[in-house]
């Protein structure tokens, strides 16, 4: 899906406004029945429900564009607080609003308007006078064009590769019809990466991610800096890819570095089953249940590059929505970024971070464009990498590799499908297929190796 380029409470700020009235005439219930109660007329505990909505497949409602009603009945409670969990966070739920003790003491209700990409988990944390706390069930809700008929998308699994007519592909790496292309494919590159140490005071950097390659690189102009190998999201919490957006598609950026951050887990099923943490509870950066280690870097939208858990996360799927790094490499990275916009931190303070734990934001004094992509054939100075197709995006097919060979000029109906078919087959669901572009184009294409 394509991503939204700011952060993610100032979009909430800005897009969501909630106001007291009473429930609609239309209302359309879903997930709780308000008649749930027990002999004495009392409900045994709260319920929520949103209006107007439609079904769909996975527990999930859709709502319309302009939003929707939310009401939570709830007798005798002082408050409600409202929660959203996006379902591609998986660091963060947002406290939407805080609704006071209703008029008449059973129903909360308010209108919502949401954002374009509203897709997850909504629900309400009740207040009683006795100090009791309860929450109601989660309503699993989307905006209604959040699912993509075209491609017969599923709620809460977005989609990539699906092109997208409402959109340019402007970004950095994005170009072609899905806007997935490798930011080190030899087409953007001119047929060959130039590599470059770091300029001070040369503040045109960016990153670019490849999930398939999990690889991470940081440029400066259209030089690599430098290169890290990187886990990424699980099947069930995949970095996100293409959601629409009014923004470049896949675009993101970094507006600061965090040295020692703080981890406030989510509300989330994961969270709950653990017995180390609570969902809101704050872990200390010298707390070994800290995930994030010594340095993340939030890209917007509750999703962050942190750094592994140890070196079994690299080249796998690990995490739940972010992208891991080596200590090493993060480190190296903010060092890079530090001296290229002249940031007020000298190295050695940023090394100190290694050793103690103190929190340290480093501002940046522009943001640093982050661009994540799903390329899985990507050619790289003349050679072709078939990565594997990690979440499964239906990407690596005979359609798709004779288009990527067409691109670099190869004779492909010299090629049949079986034997397309057939280097395909050689890429493992951990190891991709290597192999020339000339060798292709001498009838070769079976002769290449496996990589890692």
């Amino acid at each position: 899906m394509k991503v939204y380029n700011h952060r993610y409470v100032g979009l909430i700020a800005i897009v969501l406004f909630a106001a007291a009235c009473k429930p609609r005439a239309d209302s359309t219930r879903v997930d709780v029945n308000f008649s749930d109660a027990n002999s004495t007329g009392k409900l045994t505990h709260p319920a929520i429900e949103a209006s107007p909505v439609l079904a769909h497949d996975g527990g999930y409602k859709l709502v319309s564009r302009d939003g929707f009603t939310l009401r939570v009945k709830a007798p005798d409670a002082t408050e409600v607080e409202l929660f959203y969990q996006p379902v591609t966070a998986g660091n963060r739920a947002v406290l939407l609003q805080t609704l006071p003790q209703s008029a008449d003491q059973k129903v909360f209700t308010v209108d919502l308007k949401i954002p374009q990409d509203f897709n997850g988990e909504l629900w309400g944390r009740v207040k009683y006078p006795n100090g009791e706390v309860q929450e109601t069930e989660h309503l699993l809700l989307a905006r209604h064009d959040e699912i993509s008929s075209e491609t017969g998308g599923d709620v809460g699994k977005k989609q990539s590769n699906t092109p997208d007519e409402t959109n340019t592909s402007v970004g950095s790496g994005q170009t072609g019809e899905d806007g997935d292309e490798s930011a080190r494919s030899d087409q953007l590159t001119g047929g060959g990466l130039q590599k470059a140490a770091r300029k001070p005071g040369d503040g045109n950097v960016r990153i670019t991610v490849n999930v398939p390659a999990f690889k991470m690189t940081l440029w400066q102009g259209d030089k690599e800096v430098k290169s890290n190998h990187v886990g990424v999201g699980l099947k069930k919490f995949p970095i996100p890819i293409g959601m629409r957006s009014a923004e470049p598609i896949g675009m993101r950026s970094a507006d600061k570095i965090i040295l020692n951050p703080h981890w406030i887990p989510p509300n989330s099923a994961w969270v709950r089953k653990s017995s180390n943490v609570e969902p809101y509870e704050r872990i200390r950066a010298d707390d070994p249940n800290n995930p994030l280690g010594k340095i993340k870097i939030p890209l917007g939208q509750a999703y962050l590059l942190h750094q592994t858990q140890g070196p079994s996360d690299i080249g796998n799927l690990v995490s739940h929505g972010s992208i891991r790094v080596m200590r090493a490499g993060l480190f190296e990275v903010t060092e890079m970024v530090a001296r290229a916009l002249d940031l007020p931190i000298s190295d050695r303070q940023i090394a100190a971070a290694r050793k103690d734990t103190d929190r340290r934001v480093i501002k940046l004094s522009t943001d640093i464009p982050v661009d994540i992509n799903y390329d899985t054939m990507v050619v790289e100075n003349g050679v072709l990498n078939i990565y594997p197709d990690v979440y499964d995006n239906n990407a690596n097919t005979v359609e798709n590799l004779r288009s990527e060979l067409r691109t670099f000029d190869v004779d492909t109906s010299k090629l049949t499908d079986k034997v397309l078919q057939q280097m395909l087959d050689k890429v493992s669901s951990d190891k991709r297929f290597v192999i020339a572009i000339e060798d292709v184009k001498r009838g070769t294409a079976l002769r290449g190796k496996l990589g890692n």
